[in-house]
């Protein structure tokens, strides 16, 4: 019987024939102890040249399961790592978009303009329009401040391109102020230079129906009572009939004017008749019905001729409303506003004050907002501005009559 004996020499594949005789050496088991041999010295170094095709598939059979054996552990820490990676850089950019929305809606002007700075994926959500023209809907009703140039209709009554962004951080009394404070150098060398130059003191008219309401007491602060603001310098005389337009000399950091207070009848009347009844005895108007026409509803009121002729001489009106809440009679008091500042006997730039005073912190107000419509001041043609007022410790009143004060002498 013939058999084969394999035997690698590191070079070349050895086969030795032998003839066997005795049947003890035909045990097969040595054979296959000489090829399990064989193939541990082949798979230690699978760059050698085998013969045979079975030992070929067997090794590349290896390979094969080494490789995705290896690939698989790779794909194991992958999925077992890639949460960790995901969970440590999750940012709240990952979230949708309108969730991010929702987020910014609940923060201040302030704080979204500093985001803006972060990144410009920021940058461009908080610059959403409804983002602001919502901000702008729930903040304009506590601005305490709203003038000719900061009320935000008038932007969109003239379709201008600004978006609700600019239009907000345009109005908002916050953000002026902030403004005026990083300028506040300049301002402080524009009111030295105005105080340099000599310039006539402004005649001021003051009327409204809150100097015959609840909040009258203004007058005597203003006038009477000593505070850190105010400092009455004299008296002057009226020049017309009857010494009407006379009035008192005030101070107010370094600056002189003149103060006219005009009162629709005596104080006894102004006790005793209602609010709603006051335009019908107001002694400063005169009804006038248009020819042709006998309703009531088309009357309209004019000025009588010694309260034009005051008018045409003075610098700056400042009208007085009672701001407490649900006071329905601003409608009516716009119909005096509307007669005292005509075009007609008053230059258009001379500026109109509006003080919405309420007494004390404890009274509930009409939002300025409100104010500024139920007046329709976007109407007027002149530079206007609306102050919240409280008469007890005249909160805002200094820093309003600063604003008229200043308008004044702009012509």
């Amino acid at each position: 019987m013939k058999m084969y004996d394999v035997e690698n020499t590191g070079e070349n594949v050895v086969y030795t024939e032998y003839n066997y005789t005795d049947s003890s050496l035909l045990n097969p088991l040595q054979y296959l102890w000489k090829l399990y041999k064989f193939k541990l010295e082949e798979t230690s170094d699978t760059r050698e040249i085998v013969s045979g095709g079975i030992q070929q598939y067997i090794n590349r059979n290896q390979l094969s399961l080494l490789s995705s054996s290896s690939q698989e552990v790779q794909l194991c820490q992958v999925t077992v790592e890639q949460p960790k990676r995901t969970q440590t850089q999750a940012t709240i950019l990952d979230l949708p978009v309108n969730v991010q929305l929702h987020i910014m809606s609940f923060l201040g002007a302030a704080d979204l303009c500093r985001m803006a700075q972060v990144c410009h994926d920021w940058s461009d959500l908080t610059s959403d329009n409804l983002l602001w023209r919502q901000r702008l809907a729930w903040d304009i009703k506590k601005w305490s401040v709203i003038g000719h140039t900061t009320v935000p209709s008038l932007y969109r009554e003239v379709d201008s391109d600004w978006t609700d962004k600019e239009i907000y951080l345009r109005c908002s009394p916050e953000i002026n102020k902030s403004l005026r404070q990083q300028n506040f150098h300049f301002h402080q060398l524009s009111s030295m230079l105005r105080y340099l130059l000599p310039q006539k003191p402004p005649m001021i008219a003051m009327f409204g129906p809150g100097l015959e309401s609840e909040t009258s007491g203004l007058i005597r602060l203003l006038m009477f009572e000593k505070n850190d603001n105010f400092t009455t310098t004299g008296m002057f005389p009226g020049q017309f009939r009857g010494g009407f337009g006379s009035g008192i000399s005030l101070k107010i950091k370094n600056t002189n004017f003149n103060l006219t207070t005009l009162y629709t009848s005596n104080k006894h009347e102004r006790e005793n008749i209602p609010h709603e009844h006051r335009l019908q005895h107001n002694k400063l108007l005169v009804p006038v019905l248009p020819d042709g026409t006998n309703s009531d509803e088309s009357i309209h009121y004019e000025l009588k001729p010694y309260v034009k002729d005051l008018c045409r001489s003075v610098d700056a009106f400042v009208f007085v409303v009672n701001a407490k809440k649900d006071n329905h009679m601003l409608n009516k008091d716009k119909i005096e506003l509307s007669a005292m500042v005509n075009e007609r006997w008053s230059a258009p730039h001379v500026p109109v004050l509006v003080l919405s005073c309420v007494r004390d912190k404890t009274v509930a107000r009409t939002p300025c907002i409100e104010v500024v419509n139920q007046l329709e001041l976007n109407q007027l043609t002149r530079p206007w501005q609306v102050y919240d007022c409280i008469v007890d410790g005249l909160l805002n009143v200094p820093e309003a009559f600063q604003w008229v004060i200043e308008q004044s002498h702009r012509r």
